[in-house]
This record gives C-alpha cells, sequence and structure tokens, in this order.
C-alpha cells in the first residue's frame, strides 16, 4: 500500500532515480509516524480522572449530583470531608464531599470556604480503575462555578488527609450555572 501511494502522490516512479526525493519522502514518512506515537503516547498519558456534571444549569439550592470517574488503569485516592450540611426545603441534610468549590468573579475564580471548621472529619477514600462515587450537594449561592478535586495516583487509605497537599494532582470539573 505504501508503494501505491507513493506512485499516486508523485504521479509516477520517475522520482525513485532522483535520490534527493527518495531521502525527502523516507524522511518526512519517518517524522510523520514519530509525530503519530508522539500524539498516542500524549493521549495516554494524559487521562485522568473526571468529574461530570450531569447539567450545566441550576437553581439555587437544587440538588447538584457530581460523580468522579476513574476510567484509568490505577486507583486514585482523594479526601472527602464529612460533617458538611446543605438546605433543604427548611431541613439539614449531610452531603459529604470531596470537591472545592469555586465561582467566577469577572476573570478570576474564587474558593468558598464552605467546609465547617470545627468537628468536620477529612477521610482518605480510595477510587479504583473503572469505578466510579457520586456526591449530591447544594448550593445557596448563585453565578458561574466549577469544582476543584486534588487526589493522589494509586490506593493510599492511610492517606493523612490534614497535612499538605504535597504530590496531590488536580482536576477541575466544566463550569455550570446555579442561578
Amino acid at each position: 500500500m505504501g508503494q501505491d501511494l507513493e506512485r499516486i502522490v508523485m504521479g509516477s516512479t520517475e522520482w525513485r532515480t532522483d535520490s534527493r526525493w527518495t531521502y525527502t519522502w523516507v524522511m518526512m514518512r519517518r517524522n510523520l509516524i514519530v509525530l503519530a506515537l508522539l500524539a498516542v503516547a500524549a493521549t495516554a498519558a494524559g487521562r485522568r480522572p473526571q468529574i461530570r456534571i450531569p447539567a450545566t444549569r441550576y437553581a439555587a439550592h437544587e440538588q447538584i449530583r457530581a460523580k468522579i470517574e476513574n476510567d484509568i488503569k490505577d486507583s486514585v485516592t482523594y479526601c472527602v470531608a464529612y460533617g458538611q450540611t446543605s438546605m433543604n426545603d427548611g431541613e439539614v441534610e449531610a452531603t459529604p464531599s470531596p470537591f472545592l468549590v469555586q465561582r467566577k468573579d469577572g476573570s478570576r475564580w474564587n474558593t468558598f470556604l464552605i467546609s465547617p471548621d470545627i468537628g468536620s472529619i477529612r477521610h482518605a477514600v480510595v477510587l479504583d480503575a473503572g469505578e466510579s462515587h457520586e456526591f449530591p450537594f447544594r448550593l445557596n449561592e448563585r453565578g458561574t462555578m466549577r469544582l476543584p478535586l486534588y487526589y493522589w495516583k494509586g490506593s493510599a487509605s492511610n492517606l493523612d488527609c490534614g497535612a499538605v497537599l504535597k504530590g496531590a494532582n488536580q482536576i477541575v470539573s466544566q463550569s455550570f450555572e446555579v442561578q
């Protein structure tokens, strides 16, 4: 097939007598193969867990069901803050969450301080390859929001979630509106 393609591209086989054309064609083909392999390797290396938000618009106090999906081949570990709550029709409901919540103000993203300061427990959770965890929550604030998440590669159920985020990776959900 390669030789047939060369004949089609070059119009004839006479160009093969000129070593300059042969060298150029061989180098061009080699470079294209290298670029294709680099693109495949970059795609495979760039895979990360994903945060999925089912809709792009929500009303204030409406339940948002954010899901962390691990479609990579290794486990990942992240920290969940237990002790967080949301209001639902005047009642308090527990909404443990691993996410930060950020709102866009102009061209900047600002992080909300929505975690309880006292009594909050942060615990490491391992998400195995091919699995997902869902975290429903509600927001009172309005605006363009997104959910950052810090995670570590590998299974580390004994991770100290109160320590500095050394070695953590970050993923961010797509933005969504709360009206």
